[in-house]
Formats: C-alpha cells, sequence, structure tokens
C-alpha cells in the first residue's frame, strides 16, 4: 500500500460545479474514513502541487485548462463523463459511482507510483506545477491580454514574516547553497522595510503572527512596493482563508501548516527562478 488515509493524495478538481465538487470531496470522506488510499481535494488557491487531476469532461474550457497543465504518469488526470472528442485520458461515466470514481483513481495511483519509481531509477527530476489559475478563454481571449498577464518571476530573496525565525532559519537552511537570501520580520513595518530595502521575490507570511494582518500586509506590498512579488500565506487549522478577501489583497495563494518538506521545495522552486 502506498499511502494510508492519514497521508491522502491531493487532487485538483477541474470545471465541477459547487454542487458535484461536495459529492466527490463527500466521496473521498467516505473512503478516508474506511482506510486505503485516501484523497482530498485541493483548494482552488492551495500552491501545494496535486498528485493527480479530475476534470469534468462535460465541460470544455476545463479540458482546455487540462491541457495546458500538461498531465503525465507521475501527475495523471482522470475525466468524469465522456468525452465528446479523442482523448488520451481514462474516463469514468456519468452519474458519477463513487465505486467507479475511486476505483480509476486507485489504479493511477498505481501506474503512478510505478513512473515515480522508473524516474528515481534514472535520476529524472519532474516539473512542478506552474500555473494556479485558468488561462485566458483560447477562443475568445487577445493574445496580448495573456502575454501582459505573463510576467518571468523576480531574481530575488525570500522574506518570512513570523513570531520567530525557526521556520526562516530552516527554509535559509535548505537555500544557503544556492545563494538565496532568506530574511525575517516579526511585524508589518519591518517587513515593509525589508521589502522597500531589498529585493524580494516571495513573501511567506504566517498568518498566526501576532499583531500582522495578513491580508493588510499583503496588499501594502503589492499595492505600493514590489507588485510582482509573490505573496504566500502559510495558514493553520485555525484560520479561515477568505478567498475573495485574498486575491483582492494580491495574494497568490495559500500553504497548510505544517509544511511537508517537498511540497515548500516545489513551490519556492515556482516562483525563484535559481532554483531551476
Amino acid at each position: 500500500m502506498l499511502q494510508s488515509s492519514l497521508y491522502p493524495f491531493a487532487v485538483r478538481l477541474i470545471g465541477f460545479s459547487p454542487e458535484e465538487t461536495a459529492v466527490i470531496e463527500a466521496d473521498f470522506d467516505k473512503r478516508n474514513r474506511r482506510g486505503g488510499y485516501g484523497y482530498f481535494r485541493l483548494p482552488e488557491d492551495n500552491l501545494q502541487d496535486p498528485d493527480l487531476f479530475l476534470a469534468n469532461a462535460d465541460e470544455s474550457k476545463a479540458l482546455v485548462a487540462l491541457s495546458y497543465l500538461g498531465p503525465s504518469e507521475v501527475r495523471p488526470a482522470l475525466l468524469v463523463g465522456t468525452p465528446d472528442i479523442a482523448s488520451p485520458y481514462p474516463y469514468v461515466p456519468r452519474p458519477i459511482q463513487r465505486p467507479d470514481l475511486l476505483n480509476a483513481l486507485d489504479l493511477l495511483i498505481e501506474k503512478r507510483a510505478d513512473a515515480l519509481s522508473r524516474l528515481e531509477a534514472s535520476d529524472v527530476v519532474t516539473v512542478p506545477e506552474r500555473r494556479r489559475r485558468d488561462r485566458l478563454d483560447r477562443d475568445s481571449s487577445d493574445r496580448t491580454d495573456y502575454l501582459r498577464m505573463r510576467r518571468p518571476p523576480l531574481d530575488g530573496g525570500v522574506l518570512i514574516v513570523d513570531r520567530n525565525t525557526v521556520f526562516s532559519d530552516y527554509v535559509a537552511g535548505l537555500l544557503a547553497r544556492r545563494n538565496v537570501s532568506v530574511d525575517w520580520a516579526d511585524n508589518e513595518f519591518e517587513a515593509i522595510d525589508a521589502c522597500r530595502q531589498q529585493k524580494i521575490s516571495v513573501v511567506m507570511i504566517n498568518t498566526a503572527t501576532p499583531k500582522v494582518d495578513s491580508y493588510r500586509l499583503c496588499e501594502t506590498i503589492k499595492t505600493q512596493i514590489a507588485e510582482r512579488a509573490t505573496v504566500i500565506f502559510l495558514v493553520g487549522q485555525s484560520f479561515i482563508y477568505d478567498q475573495a478577501r485574498a486575491r483582492g489583497a494580491g495574494c497568490d495563494g495559500f500553504l497548510n501548516k505544517p509544511l511537508n518538506n517537498n511540497h515548500l521545495i516545489s513551490v519556492l522552486k515556482k516562483f525563484l527562478p535559481q532554483l531551476n
């Protein structure tokens, strides 16, 4: 058994209605309580890389988004519904039947494990998912609009806003050999000053930091100092991530605490070109 329900696989859902998403999540919860391979829906703004994709075959925009994300053997895709055109991805028909859905996911996970074993044996490095928002619709959008939105990441350092230096010291150790600077601040004033004094590519804000309004700090950084800097919230179970407010402030997404080392490195690679 690859993983138990204690360590479920992350599934990125694409193109489902809220009602159908709730049904799929309920199916995941039932499986997780029974044991075996576990699954959970990766929230839209969560920057963790998914283990696999689940897409609505009845939504053309979902299929377009899936094609841009580039599923592979190590990050496979499953369709729900019968696609109108030939597709390289397996599918389960509608209406969704929990055994069919979970059995199909289990099969993909087994194949994924074989692919990962081959990659590890050959020392091949996989490429992390980089896109967190859907591309503009390919039929109705001007390409110049997308090009204006697509900007290369800054070649700067990392700023961690936290109550103490434990996490920043850890990240500094991970990045020391790559010559990426890691700075620390425990309040909004010092964080803003650090962004003004030096080139910062990534700001990671622990939302549990005392007397720090994560949304306000993010908005200040994005609108007044470094628009192109990436701002990531580090959230615990007690923090309720307000997607609308976060996006309004310019937040690029969040990661759940405690952080898995592999997930952390994978996310940093997305925004720090010197790590690739």
